[in-house]
């Protein structure tokens, strides 16, 4: 629970940033802030660790991969509204199935098939106001709306990554995974920062320094339990239970950023989440 809740509380303060600052500079903030918590906790549990030539490898292989979704997730968030956009994140566990088959040979069961068919179905919902002007005008809204496009091209990133990322924590350990991955991405996105900053001639300015702690601090706190919970519970239950961040979101539309159709589109997230518990059974 408390990963879901700073999952999409880190959306909705990434949201408000990107409404004032773009989004090289809110996403060079993300990990300015939360890496020294990172790094701390790093030096006081794991003062000394190592890296297996494996873990480069597979860090090598995602890191542009991630970036490109890193990039396309914040880019959704800026162009379309929350409500609208995070939910559909909930597709990752369906294009993992597509993916696991066509890579690795495996076949989904029932309750793989049962669970594609309910996120499809709220995804279906998220728009289903426009039902009104044709069966198919719930989809044709999801490709006219660049947030939505976006962000289904941003899980079906995840869908194809998530294997190998795991794979990579597993290598190193979750704390030296997130202090050595999200340095580098702090490293590849500050000269992309300041490049920005100075075409845009957007200055940092000390009164939005509490968002961007903020910001930081619930992305530390959103990983940090992520790890815990991987190590203390199943892993299917764990992600089931993280993707209520889905709910959450549609819920900061509608109190912080007062975005209309909040009980559609929370009908939508609800009926995804349930699929995704159903997938979550396949395993």
């Amino acid at each position: 629970m408390a990963c879901a809740f700073f999952t999409a509380t880190t959306a909705a303060l990434s949201k408000i940033i990107l409404k004032k600052y773009n989004i090289f500079f809110t996403g060079w903030a993300r990990f300015l802030f939360s890496l020294p918590i990172f790094v701390a906790l790093l030096c006081i549990f794991r003062p000394h660790f190592s890296f297996e030539a494996g873990f480069w490898k597979v860090v090598v292989f995602l890191l542009p991969f991630e970036l490109t979704a890193f990039l396309l997730f914040l880019r959704a968030l800026k162009l379309s509204p929350l409500s609208l956009t995070f939910p559909f994140l909930g597709l990752t566990p369906a294009f993992s199935i597509f993916f696991s088959r066509f890579l690795l040979g495996e076949r989904a069961n029932l309750f793989g098939i049962a669970g594609i068919a309910l996120v499809t179905a709220g995804a279906y919902l998220l728009n289903i106001k426009f039902v009104k002007d044709g069966l198919l005008a719930p989809l044709k809204n999801i490709y006219r709306e660049k947030g939505s496009m976006l962000m289904i091209f941003v899980a079906l990133i995840y869908g194809a990554t998530s294997v190998l990322g795991k794979k990579a924590i597993l290598l190193s350990g979750p704390l030296s995974f997130a202090a050595v991955y999200y340095g580098i991405f702090f490293v590849i996105f500050a000269p992309l920062a300041l490049a920005e900053e100075k075409k845009t001639k957007i200055k940092f300015e000390m009164k939005d320094t509490f968002l961007f702690l903020g910001l930081g601090v619930c992305f530390a706190a959103a990983m940090l339990f992520h790890f815990n919970a991987v190590v203390l519970t199943n892993v299917s239950y764990m992600v089931s239970v993280k993707r209520l961040s889905l709910v959450i979101s549609v819920l900061y539309g509608g109190i912080i950023f007062h975005e209309k159709d909040i009980g559609s589109r929370m009908l939508g997230s609800m009926v995804i989440l349930c699929g995704i518990m159903v997938i979550s059974l396949a395993g």
